[in-house]
């Protein structure tokens, strides 16, 4: 039988990717995510569980880590992001 809530913390890949794709290519979605994440994440339409949220911290995180400005000028280099996320 499927446990209700390990569908509940079910990560949706799908959802992820249009998040990403959205903060790489929106500099305005980027401005609002930098000063208020949560604000922006509901104001353009994302409803995230706890383990997407916290995945999603994480790799903010990382990329602060990294030295890649989140809120400003042009979206990460892609074979930057790609080594970050070990592809």
């Amino acid at each position: 039988m499927d446990d209700p809530m390990a569908a509940h913390d079910e990560v949706r890949a799908d959802l992820l990717t249009r998040l990403a794709e959205q903060a790489m290519s929106d500099p305005a979605f980027r401005a609002e995510a930098a000063v208020d994440l949560e604000g922006a994440l509901v104001a353009h339409g994302y409803t995230l569980n706890e383990r997407e949220r916290q995945l999603v911290l994480r790799f903010r995180a990382a990329l602060e880590e990294a030295g890649i400005d989140l809120s400003l000028g042009a979206p990460p280099d892609p074979e930057h992001l790609a080594a970050l996320l070990g592809r």
